[in-house]
């Protein structure tokens, strides 16, 4: 199970260092002008705000989304992966949230996650905080992990500690989005 885990993020993380080499080879401009008006209108912080929103609604947004705007606009590098990391951890926080004092209120909500969020619950059932270490460094989707951690009732404490491995991912994608479009 984690060696599958594994092989997925490599392949992620192959798979988006190709794809910001494409974007940087072939649409540079386009994105480099969405990057600007982003900047123009929102700022560095706009960049937490966004992964913010990306970490929070479960649905596939990838934050990645915006560290390629970030890397395309220049923005300060530190700058860049505090707000990311900031907007993301509070992101999982809501998520938690979500999971422990709304879920079992909502029927629907909880037959859906059960449903479909199976293997999710598995993983913090059988490995807990490393669950959620998984959910923030790797392909795992962070929200539903997040989830998931607030409806088994994890310790609110040692959840914020598994998160805090979201900053290291984002350390790593961004210079990782940064050598894919820099090696153009």
């Amino acid at each position: 199970m984690l060696s599958q885990l594994l092989k997925q993020t490599l392949i992620a993380s192959v798979l988006l260092f190709l794809g910001v080499l494409i974007l940087a080879r072939f649409f540079s401009e386009e994105v480099k002008l969405v990057a600007e008006s982003f900047l123009d209108f929102t700022g560095v912080p706009g960049i937490g705000l966004a992964i913010l929103v990306a970490d929070s609604v479960h649905v596939f947004l990838p934050p990645d989304t915006f560290l390629i705007l970030a890397v395309a606009a220049k923005m300060p590098d530190f700058w860049v992966i505090f707000f990311a990391s900031f907007g993301s951890l509070i992101a999982g926080a809501c998520s938690y949230a979500q999971g422990k004092y709304l879920l079992p209120k909502l029927d629907t909500f909880t037959q859906f996650m059960r449903k479909h969020e199976e293997k999710l619950e598995v993983y913090v059932k059988r490995f807990g905080f490393w669950a959620v270490v998984l959910g923030a460094l790797t392909p795992l989707p962070y929200s539903w992990t997040s989830v998931a951690a607030g409806a088994m009732g994890m310790k609110f404490r040692l959840y914020m500690l598994a998160a805090l491995f979201r900053i290291p991912r984002f350390f790593l994608y961004y210079y990782l989005i940064k050598g894919g479009w820099i090696a153009i």
